[in-house]
Order: structure tokens, then C-alpha cells, then sequence
């Protein structure tokens, strides 16, 4: 029969309690979260069909309407958001908070950036075309601070995050040479020295609404095929004569996409997470498996981040950097996603299963 730990403490990085926000019910926080995600849907479709069917450019704007939602919403399955968001989520719950909004942080912070480049295309500022010319020094710079930040943060809650791996590492062993080894309620929040001197860097990222600032900066780079995309639409709608809030409507509805799926990928993470912390008696090997990958997925983002940078930018060759800055991870946020969903899916199974088993045996 397993033990039932109790609950851990919820404490931030430096020892603290949580901030007041984050004491609010989980409801509360989370019901704001998808109102703040209504309200940008609401806002676009009534930018959208208030103002663009009124001319002959409706059926072009509608289209591109689409086109918009639908990049958005594959912009939140790119192998960076899935592992920032994932790997922050990791940070958050094994420092024993319950963040309702990470996903929503980072996304926020990206359609930032979003939004200013459609203001920018409506009003016909020739910036748009410096920002996108990856040649030019205001591209180069900004793209620079976009890989620089995102990579840094991943390759640091990375090794953050790996004091958590070790931790289920050391007490799977323990469990393994003896089935009554001490189990501590806060198995897996990080502390020690060690753990200390890992977080130090990442201290001042204590609450999911500081994720925005990385959103923000990580989406400074211009350069995905999302971003380019809906530039490009927006201004072919433009030209078909669309109307200038009609054509504000695109890069909304892009982020009220992007917002939803980065809010959703959170809240499943935060699930998973929460589940693999429960009981670690019964939950070690799950919570050593997605911990794992989470690290992973981490490292690989960072790494690719800091090859690039030195192939492009500091112009350091090389057979392996150059591979690896030439990496495509267009369709590396979709195995991830879809690994951690059969991981959840196939291990809920497996406790619904011995909850009956157990059941029946009684």
C-alpha cells in the first residue's frame, strides 16, 4: 500500500510564500486566463466583421481571416513555444506553485510584437520591409537579442530543471535498495546549495507574468514563416482594399490563436506535472520520463539557438555547427507535444486500471 505524502509547500525562488495573485483559487486564476483570451477573440471578430464587409474586399479579407487564425494556431506548436512553455511550467511546479498562466505569458509577449508589426503594415511605415530583410543591421540586432534571450533562458531552466531529474533519479535508486526509504514531502522541489546556485540566474523569473518579457524579447527575431506569413497577407488584403481596422483584425485573430493553443499546452503540462509530483512511490518513473524530455527539449533549443548564432552571426564555421544552424524543427513541436500526450494518456490509463484492480480485490 503506498504512502500519501502531504501537500508540499508552495514556495518561489527565494523561500518565499507566493505572491498574492497566485494565492487566488485556481478557478479564479484560471477563469481570467481564458476571459483574457475571449476578449481578444471578441475583439478581433469585431474588428473583422464590423468593418470589413462593407467594401468589395470582404471575401479577400475573410480569407486571409483564416489564414490568419490557422497560422496562429500552428505558431503555438513550434518546438520553441512547446518547450518554453513546458520547461517553465516544470520550473514553476517543482518550486510547488500552481501557475494558471505561463502560456498565456509567453504568447502575450509574443503578439506583442505581432500586433506592432501589423500596426506597422497598416500604416504603411516602411520599417516592415528593414525588419523582414534579414540583411539589414536593425534585423540582424534585434534577432540577435530574440535567439540570445530564448536560448539563454531554455539552456538555464534546462539545468534548473535537471535538479528535479536528479532528484527522482536518486530516490527511484533509494526506492529500488530499500521499498521504505524515507520519502520527504518536497521530493522534488529544488534546494541545496547546488540548487540554490542553479536558480540563482533565473531568480527574478518568480511568477508566470514574468514570461511575458520573454515572449516579448523572443519574438524579436521576425524571422519564422508565421510572422512573414501574416505580414504578407495582411498586406495583400491591403492592397485588395480592406479596410485599415479590418486589416488590424489579422494579427489579432493570429494571437487569439496563438494565446489559446500556448494556453492550453500550459495548462496540460501543469496537469502532467502536478500528477507526476503527486505520489512519487507510484509516480517516479513518470515523472523521471517527462522531466527527461522536458530537459531535453530544452537543451536542444538552446543549443540550436547558440549554434546559430555563432554560424550567422559571429561567422564561426564548422561541418557540425553548421548542420546543426541549419536544423529545421518545423514539425518538432508536434512530436512533442504529441509525446507527452500518449505519455499522459497511456499512463492515466495504467492508474485507472489499478484503481480498479485494487477495487475488485477488496
Amino acid at each position: 500500500m503506498s504512502r500519501q505524502l502531504p501537500p508540499r509547500p508552495a514556495l518561489g525562488l527565494s523561500g518565499g510564500s507566493v505572491a498574492a495573485g497566485e494565492s487566488r483559487p485556481f478557478r479564479v486564476r484560471l477563469g481570467f486566463t481564458f476571459a483574457v483570451i475571449a476578449a481578444i477573440h471578441l475583439v478581433a471578430l469585431g474588428l473583422l466583421f464590423g468593418n470589413a464587409f462593407g467594401t468589395g474586399a470582404g471575401a479577400v479579407t475573410l480569407s486571409a481571416a483564416l489564414f490568419a487564425y490557422g497560422r496562429g494556431a500552428m505558431h503555438s506548436m513550434d518546438f520553441d513555444h512547446v518547450s518554453m512553455i513546458d520547461n517553465s511550467t516544470r520550473k514553476f511546479v517543482a518550486e510547488g506553485r500552481r501557475p494558471a498562466s505561463v502560456g498565456l505569458a509567453f504568447s502575450a509577449g509574443h503578439s506583442t510584437v505581432v500586433l506592432a508589426m501589423g500596426i506597422l503594415v497598416v500604416s504603411g511605415s516602411g520599417l516592415v520591409s528593414t525588419l523582414l530583410d534579414e540583411n539589414s543591421v536593425t534585423a540582424r540586432i534585434l534577432g540577435i537579442v530574440g535567439l540570445s534571450v530564448s536560448g539563454l533562458y531554455l539552456l538555464l531552466v534546462a539545468v534548473n530543471n535537471s535538479v528535479t531529474f536528479w532528484a527522482a533519479w536518486t530516490l527511484r535508486r533509494g526506492l529500488r535498495a530499500d521499498p521504505e526509504f524515507p520519502v520527504p514531502a518536497d521530493a522534488f522541489t529544488p534546494r541545496g546549495p547546488a540548487a540554490r546556485l542553479m536558480a540563482a540566474p533565473l531568480r527574478r523569473v518568480r511568477h508566470p507574468r514574468h514570461i511575458y518579457g520573454l515572449g516579448f524579447l523572443f519574438g524579436l527575431g521576425f524571422d519564422t514563416a508565421s510572422t512573414i506569413g501574416l505580414v504578407m497577407v495582411t498586406g495583400a488584403a491591403g492592397i485588395a482594399g480592406a479596410p485599415p481596422l479590418a486589416l488590424l483584425s489579422l494579427p489579432l485573430l493570429f494571437a487569439a490563436a496563438m494565446t489559446l493553443g500556448d494556453t492550453i499546452n500550459g495548462l496540460m503540462m501543469l496537469k502532467m506535472y502536478q500528477s507526476a509530483d503527486a505520489d512519487p512511490l507510484r509516480k517516479i518513473n513518470y515523472n523521471l520520463v517527462v522531466t527527461g524530455i522536458s530537459v531535453l527539449s530544452a537543451l536542444t533549443v538552446g543549443v540550436l539557438a547558440a549554434a546559430s548564432l555563432l554560424a550567422d552571426e559571429a561567422g564561426v564555421g564548422g561541418g557540425l555547427l553548421t548542420a546543426m544552424a541549419g536544423v529545421d524543427t518545423e514539425y518538432f513541436g508536434y512530436i512533442l507535444a504529441g509525446i507527452f500526450a500518449v505519455i499522459g494518456t497511456v499512463a492515466a490509463l495504467r492508474w485507472r486500471s489499478r484503481r480498479a484492480d485494487r477495487g475488485a480485490t477488496r
